[in-house]
């Protein structure tokens, strides 16, 4: 695990104001899905030990290009110089952490590498993750509209109670179960941070 790096000055230390800048170019159905993945990451933040305001910051953050159309998506990511994979090619949404961290640190938003990082790799996942990243992409796969719609992450925000960790890799284990029984591929980085975990928590 790499060490925790210390946070850089930004011009948005606190969620709070990082979220009144993002607000105009979002809709309102996404700001409530964030608003969602910030009230989860918090308090998770908090049971598990970690630094909850770099959580919050990454958790407000993460979706900040989440509603640019998809062929927006992959010119901004060509014109950045972004690596994309085929299944990026095929899937542009998938582009939205890569580039949504891209954006924050080109903007001057964000220069915090744990919180980019927690952006950059949110739908994923990443082995080296920090706990506070982890945070992030349970909360965000357990915002409560998600969990109507597909009832099984229940067991998902049940575990993240004890270990995001154990959370993440259930999670991961579900969308590879999905996608082999709908016949598509997951992210190679999903694969790769699932079978990691699958080590490292053996």
């Amino acid at each position: 695990m790499p060490p925790r790096r210390t946070p850089e000055a930004a011009p948005f230390a606190e969620a709070a104001a990082l979220r009144a800048a993002m607000r105009p170019e979002l809709p309102p159905g996404l700001v409530e899905h964030i608003d969602r993945v910030v009230a989860l990451a918090g308090p998770l933040a908090t049971r598990h030990g970690l630094d909850v305001t770099r959580t919050l910051l990454a958790a407000q953050a993460h979706d900040l290009l989440r509603a640019v159309p998809p062929v927006e998506l992959l010119r901004r990511a060509e014109a950045a110089g972004l690596p994309i994979d085929p299944i990026e090619r095929a899937e542009p949404v998938l582009l939205h952490g890569p580039l949504g961290a891209h954006e924050l640190a080109s903007r001057g938003w964000m220069t915090d590498p744990l919180v980019l990082d927690a952006v950059r790799w949110h739908t994923t996942g990443h082995p080296a993750y920090l706990p506070e990243a982890w945070a992030v992409f349970v909360a965000d796969k357990v915002d409560p509209h998600k969990v109507d719609r597909w009832p099984a992450l229940a067991a998902v925000a049940e575990l993240a109670e004890t270990s995001l960790e154990l959370a993440a890799l259930a999670y991961l284990e579900l969308n590879a179960a999905r996608a082999r029984r709908e016949g598509w591929l997951p992210h190679p980085l999903a694969e790769a941070t699932r079978l990691a975990l699958r080590r490292r928590l053996a």
